[in-house]
């Protein structure tokens, strides 16, 4: 092997590749290496060739053994002091190694006294492009850039000092420098490697239009690259260029047939469309093509989920599953079976999810909700209460606890138990509702605004919300014209509700208008004939506008409905609402 080779490979490693790579560039193949693998050699590597010792050093670097191959390069170097090769692969590992200190040794006794960066070729500059890192490690940045910056100015077409030195510009936030030292670099190479590092920076700093010349540029180099297609579209999104956007992956994807990345961001940018049915046959195209990586398979996976097909989402999820186990794919299979009835096998899947899985919570809430759907209240409760131990800003696990206090009307408990989620970044919008209704049960009104107040702040259009809004104002017999604008606002949504018209009655009879109360209130009964509190209200309204009888009739259906307070009702049925 000639000296000239041995450099090349040395430079190589700077760039990352792997050091196995040298054993093709010797002639013939090292000694057996076996022993060196697993453990050093019993004989003293004193001992050994300098040779062998290189070859054993290679074959230790192949095999990921770090520190075996900086003993077999460190005795090299002993052996031969002026050997720079093997000094310059011992201070790359030892780098790598975070050794330092250690490795600015090596590189210092190639360098000897000429440290003024004076390289003129690629293999003259790598020791002080390794001398640069060192000091980049040794957090001496300006030091490294100092060093860059020479060789640079000595040598502008030194490419991988090039390259180091506007990454190390942009580190160090001296952007305009960077720039321009990425146009010195193109002035002596117009590579692609510069074009991005240059298209990369121009969309940093928003100047779109100049990246858009640096992408094309780009492309005129390397017409097979998928990179300036890529960045090209996610500008033309910047720019609100939808359709340009679409249409520079798609014109791509024609004479690219090939092109997984571009085809990949097709389908994503057709699920943000709000496309989904055309993302599907992009990703059943991946699938085909890829032979089904878990990329592809997952996300056809998920666009399936999203349109409800749970059949075909589980099949997705098999397959992925089968190609590659993972919690993601585990999870999604769950919910699309138990989405489909399957709840037996959906449970088994959920269990199996680590505790470490980004989707263990989520699972645990599903079980938890798989619990409730069998009334295993206590199970799904111990489920919940634990998920709150170990992960407590888990917010929806706050919503379920809620919602099993409420059905078992645990009031206080409710309040008590998930006050601390209001404290976190996001609280489900069904949360405030379910302790707005705990706060109505103690006639905590006050606490009741408050909450449906926060929850309309999340979500304005909140049926539900505005019509108990509206109805506790009517209750309180205040701010009557705000809630009647309330309740019709949640009637604009369903019309044929039966109980926000019974909220719009009440508002009426609150304001004296007893004709419109009971014109309401007829058509809220139709809606709902079996609520007692509805037809107590249509007895007030009749009571008020001088009907007795009638409102005596209906009081009394409020009794056969089982009403929940049976002895009020009986004194309105003797005594009206005189004592009211």
């Amino acid at each position: 092997m000639t000296h000239h080779k041995l450099l090349i490979i040395a430079l190589h490693l700077t760039l990352g590749l792997v050091a196995s790579a040298t054993l093709s560039a010797c002639s013939g193949k090292p000694p057996s290496t076996t022993t060196a693998v697993n453990k050093a050699p019993s004989t003293p590597l004193s001992q050994m060739s300098e040779d062998f010792l290189y070859l054993s050093a290679q074959n230790a670097i192949h095999h990921g053994q770090q520190k075996l191959a900086i003993q077999f390069l460190t005795a090299l170097a002993k052996k031969n002091p002026d050997a720079r090769t093997p000094r310059m692969q011992l201070a790359e590992i030892l780098l790598r190694s975070n050794q330092v200190d250690q490795a600015i040794v090596h590189i210092d006794a190639v360098l000897g006294k000429n440290k003024a960066a004076s390289a003129t070729t690629p293999e003259e500059a790598y020791p002080y492009i390794l001398r640069a890192r060192a000091l980049v490690l040794s957090k001496k940045v300006d030091e490294a850039q100092a060093i860059l910056s020479t060789l640079l100015t000595n040598q502008p077409g030194l490419l991988d000092a090039r390259l180091f030195h506007i990454s190390l510009l942009i580190s160090m936030k001296k952007l305009s420098d960077a720039h321009f030292s990425i146009i010195a670099g193109l002035r002596n190479h117009e590579t692609v490697e510069l074009r991005k590092i240059q298209a990369d920076l121009l969309m940093r700093q928003n100047r779109l239009d100049e990246a858009i010349q640096a992408l094309e540029a780009m492309q005129k180099l390397d017409s097979n690259n998928e990179s300036p297609v890529l960045l090209l579209s996610q500008i033309a999104l910047k720019q609100k260029k939808k359709a340009r956007a679409e249409s520079l992956l798609r014109d791509y994807i024609e004479e690219h047939p090939d092109a997984i990345h571009v085809r990949n961001a097709l389908g994503r940018m057709l699920v943000q469309s709000g496309r989904p049915l055309e993302a599907v046959s992009i990703y059943k195209g991946l699938v085909r093509d890829t032979g089904g990586t878990i990329d592809a398979l997952s996300s056809l996976g998920l666009l399936y989920f999203q349109l409800k097909d749970y059949e075909s989402a589980a099949k997705q999820f098999r397959k992925a599953l089968k190609n590659s186990p993972n919690d993601q794919s585990r999870f999604y299979l769950a919910a699309s079976l138990e989405a489909t009835k399957q709840p037996e096998e959906a449970k088994k899947l959920y269990l199996e999810i680590r505790k470490t899985s980004v989707v263990y919570v989520d699972a645990q809430l599903r079980l938890a909700g798989l619990e409730l759907a069998n009334d295993n209240i206590n199970a799904a409760e111990k489920r919940i209460k634990s998920i709150i131990a170990n992960f407590s800003d888990t917010a929806d696990a706050y919503l379920l606890l809620s919602s099993i206090y409420l059905n078992q009307e645990k009031y206080q408990q409710l309040l008590d138990e998930t006050e601390f989620a209001l404290g976190l970044p996001e609280v489900p919008s069904r949360l405030f509702f379910n302790r707005a209704v705990a706060y109505e049960h103690f006639k905590r009104h006050d606490d009741v605004e408050s909450s449906l107040t926060q929850l309309l702040s999340i979500d304005p259009k909140n049926p539900e919300a505005l019509n108990f809004l509206g109805y506790i104002y009517a209750e309180k017999g205040i701010k009557l014209i705000k809630a009647e604008a309330l309740i019709l606002r949640a009637l604009e949504q369903k019309p044929n509700d039966g109980y926000y018209l019974d909220s719009l009655a009440w508002v009426y009879f609150q304001r004296g208008e007893y004709a419109k109360a009971i014109k309401t209130q007829t058509e809220a009964i139709k809606k709902i004939t079996d609520d007692p509190v509805m037809f107590e209200h249509m007895g007030d309204m009749f009571w008020k506008s001088g009907q007795h009888t009638k409102a005596r009739n209906f009081w009394k259906k409020a009794l056969q409905f089982k009403h929940a307070e049976p002895e009020r009702i009986r004194k309105k049925i003797t005594e009206g609402l005189k004592a009211e």
